[in-house]
């Protein structure tokens, strides 16, 4: 699958997290592909409000600080929830907590899902529902290669 500037990625909060913890990492190094144009990000409003509250009780003023940052530069997307039957669907076939998660990206039609949460990687490709789930270096190693711009956007 060729990528390009229009592929949207789905970040969970355990990415946001990481980006603001280490922003030079995996999650840092493709929200700064989204902010200079090489791919889009989205997120909700429930993914947005997790990674804000645990960075603001395990990270601290810095990292909450490098967060604001990134939702400043960063033209995310933000995903609205989908109705309660589309809910009631998806907790078959992940686990509870993450449903809005898998709904949000869902509903954004994003072709991935990124995450840290091994077990949810699991879940959602298990489930074939039409998007892939893949923690951040996976994608950059797997599938950031195939972008269009690249390797210019890897610079």
């Amino acid at each position: 699958m060729t990528i390009d500037r229009n592929t949207l990625l789905f970040l969970d909060s355990s990415c946001l997290i990481a980006a603001a913890g280490s922003p030079s990492g995996g999650s840092g190094f493709l929200l700064s592909l989204c902010a200079r144009g090489y791919l889009k990000a989205a997120v909700s409003q429930p993914v947005l409000l997790e990674a804000q509250k645990n960075i603001q009780s395990k990270l601290g003023d810095k990292a909450i600080k490098r967060l604001y940052n990134l939702l400043a530069v960063v033209p995310f997307s933000l995903a609205s929830l989908p109705d309660k039957a589309e809910f009631a669907r998806l907790e078959k076939l992940v686990n509870k907590k993450d449903v809005h998660v898998v709904a949000a990206a869902l509903e954004v039609d994003a072709p991935f899902l990124l995450t840290l949460d091994q077990d949810l990687v699991l879940e959602v490709n298990k489930a074939y529902l039409g998007i892939q789930a893949l923690a951040p270096g996976e994608f950059i190693k797997s599938v950031l290669p195939s972008h269009v711009d690249y390797p210019s956007a890897s610079d």
